[in-house]
């Protein structure tokens, strides 16, 4: 695939799109990325991320019964006391780690252990309520991502500036989406469960789960792209960062499918 430099500056991912990182992708280097590179990275960073989550799961508490009916889970656990604080860590190290990615390797680590924390406390209320459902929502990311990379090495599905408008209006229009189910549940209005809306939320969920499997395929572009046009090699620690936080996000979406499919059950 011929590399352009629309192929170089798009991205779904707002952690690869940013000012910071095309002005680093365009400074000079003695050594380049390689895709090599960037595969081994992404995978040490995952091995971190799983040992922040095996921390978050044990730091939950013991399951305990809670029967609430109306065909919902009756098992939950705590919430651990660092849950927020570790929420709030990522987010603050996503934000610097965007205007800095020459730092993407210790950032990097330190983003997959906290945010690992997080999905390890909140993989183990939903496997808590559903057993089995996080070991099935590991397995659908594994192929899901398999299902991304296999379109886009065959050019079935092309990283353009269309597919990255399409991805980016999706997701603005996720988060105006939950934002109002946010507001809504503020004051408690009881359509929000009802078996109609239930049936609304299973779709919004299907529709995130294919966002996040074609921001999978301009993830892969994105890497290609700027590694062919000779991209430093600190970048490697970047692209794998980014690739890293569509899997988070894509293992959070089928983890709700999965569960609002058990409810429906």
């Amino acid at each position: 695939m011929a590399t352009t430099a629309l192929d170089v500056e798009t991205s779904g991912n707002p952690s690869l799109g940013s000012q910071a990182a095309r002005r680093a992708f365009a400074a000079p280097a003695d050594r380049t990325m390689t895709i090599g590179g960037t595969t081994l990275k992404t995978l040490v960073l995952l091995v971190v991320l799983a040992g922040g989550a095996a921390w978050g799961w044990a730091s939950a508490t013991t399951p305990v019964a809670n029967d609430i009916g109306s065909g919902f889970g009756n098992t939950t656990v705590t919430i651990p006391g660092g849950f927020w604080l570790a929420s709030f860590g990522a987010l603050f190290v996503a934000i610097f780690l965007a205007v800095n990615p020459r730092r993407a390797a210790l950032l990097g680590a330190i983003y997959a252990v906290l945010q690992g924390y997080c999905l390890g406390a909140i993989s183990a209320a939903f496997d808590a309520q559903t057993e089995g459902i996080v070991s099935a929502a590991i397995l659908s990311t594994l192929f899901v991502f398999l299902v991304a990379l296999f379109l886009y090495a065959t050019h079935i599905v092309r990283p353009t500036q269309k597919l990255a408008f399409a991805v980016i209006a999706g997701l603005g229009g996720l988060g105006l989406m939950y934002l109002f189910v946010w507001v809504a549940s503020i004051f408690d209005f009881g359509w929000l469960y009802s078996d109609q809306f239930r049936t609304v939320g299973l779709i919004v969920t299907i529709i995130a789960v294919a966002l996040a499997g074609l921001a999978l395929v301009l993830d892969f572009g994105f890497t290609e792209a700027v590694t062919e046009a000779g991209a430093p090699k600190f970048m490697e620690w970047y692209a794998a960062y980014g690739l890293m936080v569509t899997l988070v996000w894509l293992y959070v979406t089928i983890l709700r499918l999965l569960a609002l499919l058990a409810r429906d059950s």
